[in-house]
């Protein structure tokens, strides 16, 4: 972000925007008030979303997938982060288009993109529904501004695609939202992630009600050491060490796809106890509460207290006690 500090009026318009998106009262578009408000946006909040989605593609990378799909659809780009992490998290792509609502952001999104990644063909369209065949979808950060309809409408244009990357927030609300997502799509797509399996989804279970599917970003240690992002997190009273998220990574059925039998994933962040660690585990048998003795797993009790743990894991286990773990990008 840089060390210089943001400007009084800078933060009445980052505070604003905050407000803006939190009482949802511009769902329709209405966030943006002029291309200053989109580049702050753009390297505040935005790029918050966009250490988000460099998680989820750190995963897809490690578990050994990329999209076959030639051209990006940005589906409610906004400042368009979600699009320029995907064009350059790998080669190949012919062509990103960007939607939006908001005019503004769509042209914002379209100078920054166009910018980063000339040799990219980059387009706006309004309704990009007839662009979604055939293509590499990216949806982030909307379920929270749509109603019943709107949501319907997105997956219904989802089921045209080749594959999709999904992101959203990693509230309760906003998890199981994206759970709904997952089961209306799972029937015609395979699941790239974050699950290891395709069965109807384990936090559906009464039991289960108070879970949810979520996750955290690792914040870039240099953000920790940045003057202008202590002023940010302190201003606007936004926790800078922590940054959840939920997601659902799919790719059309009958494609080639990881053998994930017998793994687990890891969900949220384990509880660091006396002894051992409590850890929330999601398989094909469903979503369990686990207990990692540190003197059973040593290697994995360091990597859990660092919080670099692999997400993809295949346990050993006695009952509820993990007693050996292996790392999905390290497992034969």
């Amino acid at each position: 972000m840089g060390n210089a500090i943001f400007t009084k009026p800078e933060l009445a318009a980052l505070a604003a925007l905050r407000a803006r998106f939190l009482d949802g009262s511009c769902a329709g578009g209405g966030y943006w008030k002029s291309e200053n408000d989109l580049a702050l946006y753009d390297a505040s909040f935005g790029e918050r979303i966009g250490w988000k989605w460099d998680a989820v593609l750190g995963e897809l990378h490690a578990r050994g997938w990329r999209p076959a799909a030639k051209n990006i659809v940005d589906w409610g780009c906004g400042s368009g982060i979600a699009g320029r992490r995907v064009v350059g998290a790998w080669e190949g792509f012919e062509s990103l288009t960007l939607t939006d609502v908001s005019a503004n952001a769509m042209r914002f999104a379209e100078a920054r993109a166009r910018e980063n990644f000339p040799k990219v063909r980059v387009r706006m369209k309004a309704d990009a529904a007839d662009a979604v065949a055939g293509s590499l979808l990216l949806v982030s950060h909307v379920l929270n501004e749509m109603d019943d309809d709107a949501a319907h409408r997105l997956i219904a244009a989802a089921r045209r695609a080749e594959e999709i990357i999904w992101v959203e927030a990693g509230t309760h609300a906003d998890s199981r939202r994206l759970i709904f997502v997952r089961e209306k799509l799972r029937g015609e797509f395979d699941i790239i992630a974050p699950c290891t399996h395709a069965a109807r989804c384990g936090m559906l279970a009464p039991e289960n009600a108070a879970h949810w599917c979520h996750h955290f970003a690792r914040v870039p240690s240099e953000a920790s050491r940045d003057a202008r992002w202590a002023q940010f997190g302190r201003e606007l009273g936004i926790d800078m060490g922590t940054l959840p998220y939920s997601f659902l990574v799919l790719t059309r059925r009958g494609t080639d796809t990881a053998d994930m039998r017998g793994f687990s994933r890891i969900i949220g962040r384990p509880r660091d106890e006396k002894g051992h660690f409590d850890v929330l585990s999601c398989s094909e048998a469903g979503v369990e509460e686990l207990m990692a003795q540190k003197r059973d797993v040593p290697e994995l009790a360091k990597q859990l207290r660092k919080g670099r743990a692999a997400a993809v894991q295949r346990w050993t286990r006695e009952g509820r006690r993990i007693t050996g773990a292996t790392p999905h990008d390290s497992a034969d």
